[in-house]
């Protein structure tokens, strides 16, 4: 989804944006730049096709300032030059980049700390009944934004090493932001941006850095071997070659309406292996759409059939 800088990270979606600009017709934006009210239902049709995230009304403002910096990147003279970019981009990469400017992520290290828990006490310990065989343990971050939820997967799994060493563990982490995922690979970090890691933590998987690098972090490779990075659209059709046994997907379902919701949940589910678990964002729920997955408790949510 969508997913950023350095410091940000699980559950992407797009920031609230300001009111609408009085009278409806058409807001300005800056420069002579006109935003009106077709090319903004335009691009706000664009953006749920090819994410699924619903841009009302109110969001506006928010897409009138995320276009003035491509329009300024990209040269072109207005809002409809910029459309007709778009449309006649057959190399994906303006979309790339209006996808990543329109998104905005927000998370943080060990953000809603009961999943990790929940990890840590009800399933680390039962792999044997959730593993088949041999099998490594599989556990995906979708919408991983900059890394702070994949690599505080990782900091729990290594701290946690005898419930899984015997058969192995790995971590795959996408987003629908190139720009994020090329920050949580690098895995640096302003130090600002690592306050909620417990200080052994930090000092046990991050690097401080020195001279140009003083006021940042960064992730050691212990850590960063654990995860794995992929750019991923949430709405298209998933090609996993095995299931996963756990699925994070938290703070991004809120921004889609409720049969895109549908639809994902069901894709998840079908990504689950029997007994599997899906974790969503504590603001966020399944009910109230239609899904085939068991409550276990709030925001963790297990495939049963």
């Amino acid at each position: 989804m969508v997913k950023s800088r350095p410091g940000q990270a699980a559950g992407p979606g797009p920031s609230p944006g300001g009111a609408p600009a009085a009278g409806g017709l058409e807001c300005g934006l800056g420069g002579g730049f006109q935003l009106t009210e077709a090319q903004f239902s335009k691009l706000a049709s664009l953006v749920y096709s090819l994410c699924g995230i619903h841009l009302g009304e109110g969001k506006r403002e928010l897409l009138r300032a995320r276009l003035a910096k491509r329009l300024r990147a990209t040269g072109c003279r207005d809002v409809q030059d910029y459309i007709e970019r778009l449309e006649g981009d057959r190399s994906g990469h303006e979309l790339v980049c209006f996808l990543d400017v329109i998104t905005t992520n927000k998370t943080d290290f060990f953000r809603e700390p009961k999943h990790f828990e929940f990890l840590v006490d009800e399933v680390l310990p039962k792999l044997d009944k959730l593993c088949s065989g041999g099998e490594p343990q599989r556990i995906w971050s979708a919408a991983c934004s900059t890394g702070e939820e994949p690599y505080t997967l990782a900091m729990v799994l290594l701290e946690h090493r005898a419930l899984w060493e015997r058969r192995g563990a790995g971590i795959l982490a996408s987003d629908l932001s190139t720009k994020v995922l090329e920050q949580a690979q690098n895995g640096v970090y302003a130090q600002d941006r690592v306050t909620d890691i417990p200080r052994p933590f930090l000092t046990k998987y991050f690097q401080r850095g020195t001279n140009r690098w003083a006021g940042y972090v960064r992730v050691r490779p212990e850590l960063r071997k654990m995860v794995q990075y992929r750019r991923l659209n949430l709405m298209d059709n998933f090609d996993f070659d095995k299931p996963f046994h756990v699925i994070f997907c938290r703070n991004v379902m809120i921004y889609f309406d409720k049969p895109t919701q549908e639809r994902l949940v069901e894709k998840f589910r079908n990504c689950l292996v029997q007994g599997g678990f899906l974790m969503v964002g504590h603001s966020e729920s399944l009910t109230g759409i239609r899904h085939r997955l068991a409550f276990t408790r709030p925001a963790v949510y297990r495939r049963q059939d």
